[in-house]
């Protein structure tokens, strides 16, 4: 800042940057007025248009003083506008609580549901087993239909031997018709609902007749021995009598690629892994799992012939020869009794049992969870397709029982009608 003048002087010019003197100063010759003090401009309007700058000095002599040059105007901001904080977001009504509350109540009545088939279907009982009514008649004088659908393995089994049981604790069931469509499966399994088949019967002393679907091949004949007359529609295919084990060898493959088995098999058990897919095949290990076949197709022919007795046209060597049956080729050699449909085999039935107004019922299992989401059919872009009220759908089936049978190996087979 600039020296202030002492009390009674006026400005003090001491470069002398004003020739006609500091300004509030009389100019020279004229006389200085006493005592006044002229208001003194402060530093910062001093600087608003001249900012100090250095200039280098070409000569020697005495240094400038200080120059000024033009400095831009001083601008104002402009206004602070505030922050556009989002909206806080809006709560939910009363309406979305309600939603929320009810969707969880509906997935957990679904849960609890599910688990109280599940300990059912593990149980082993009748528990959950739903009869749909096909004809309405006497509800004394009751014909229950029993499905075997599917390939035959554990779960069908099990399956049927619910059914069977159910059947069997109704006093007001007084005959049985079994209802079959599948193509056959394990040898185990298809003797099981053979023999409880013949269980039924020792127990109950009810007619029990068998009606064929479109396959009733291989182990679904197996089954069908069981019964005391057979029905197949005119488009069946039967018989089937047979058994295969499926066998892959891969060995020419892996030795291709230097892969070896290296499998450890225990001191004198030497057929232990026999029929290996990875190591060369020995003829002691085709002999002796060709054996094993045999032995499951000999039990077979056993039942054909116990279960048909003398209804045989021919020798069972000669039938039972692994080939599919329509219903009139089946009819000729006497593997099925007639050709009909399901309502004939009611009718038989009912005549059987001396029933003149039976009530007719299906049984079969309530779907879970799983089976809903898997979804046996999507009809709705069907259905509006159907109403002209879309584009045509794309329907899709998945057998679960086919995808537990290839994900899963099976020794021997009753396998299977094409």
């Amino acid at each position: 800042m600039m020296p202030q003048p002492p009390p009674g002087q006026g400005p003090i010019d001491p470069q002398g940057a004003f020739p006609n003197g500091p300004p509030g100063s009389s100019p020279p010759g004229q006389p200085q007025p006493p005592n006044v003090v002229r208001p003194q401009a402060s530093f910062p309007s001093i600087m608003q248009n001249r900012v100090p700058t250095m200039t280098p000095n070409p000569m020697p002599g005495p240094v400038p003083g200080p120059m000024y040059s033009p400095m831009p105007p001083m601008q104002m901001m402009p206004p602070m506008m505030p922050f556009p904080y989002p909206p806080p977001p809006r709560r939910g009504g009363a309406g979305r609580a309600i939603f929320m509350t009810l969707l969880v109540l509906l997935l957990l009545g679904s849960a609890l549901l599910n688990l109280v088939l599940l300990g059912a279907s593990l149980s082993g009982g009748g528990a959950g087993i739903t009869q749909h009514t096909i004809v309405t008649g006497s509800a004394g004088d009751k014909i229950a239909v029993v499905p075997l659908r599917g390939i035959i393995d554990t779960n069908v089994s099990m399956q049927f031997n619910r059914f069977m049981e159910t059947a069997e604790a109704d006093r007001s069931v007084k005959a049985l018709v079994i209802e079959i469509d599948t193509p056959g499966g394990t040898v185990t399994a298809s003797d099981e609902i053979y023999n409880r088949i013949r269980k039924f019967k020792a127990k109950r002393s009810v007619p029990v007749v068998v009606s064929m679907g479109s396959l009733a091949t291989s182990g679904g004949y197996y089954a069908a021995c069981g019964a005391d007359y057979v029905f197949a529609q005119p488009t069946t295919f039967t018989g089937n009598i047979g058994v295969l084990m499926p066998r892959y060898n891969f060995s020419k493959l892996m030795e291709k690629y230097g892969v070896e088995e290296t499998t450890i098999v225990s001191s004198g058990a030497k057929f232990k892994n026999a029929g290996s897919s990875f190591s060369p095949e020995r003829p002691e290990d085709t002999k002796y799992m060709q054996e094993l076949a045999d032995s499951a197709f000999t039990q077979f022919k056993e039942v054909v012939t116990t279960g048909r007795s003398s209804k045989l046209n021919g020798n069972i060597e000669d039938i039972a020869n692994g080939k599919v049956y329509t219903a009139k080729n089946a009819k000729d050699l006497g593997l099925i009794d007639d050709v009909g449909y399901l309502e004939d085999a009611q009718k038989y039935a009912a005549t059987q049992a001396g029933l003149s107004n039976p009530t007719v019922v299906r049984y079969q299992d309530p779907p879970s969870l799983m089976q809903i989401l898997m979804a046996s059919k999507s009809n709705v872009p069907g259905a509006l397709a159907a109403q002209g009220g879309g584009a045509p759908g794309v329907n899709i089936s998945i057998d679960q029982n086919l995808i537990h049978e290839l994900t899963t190996p099976r020794p021997l087979y009753l396998w299977r009608g094409q």
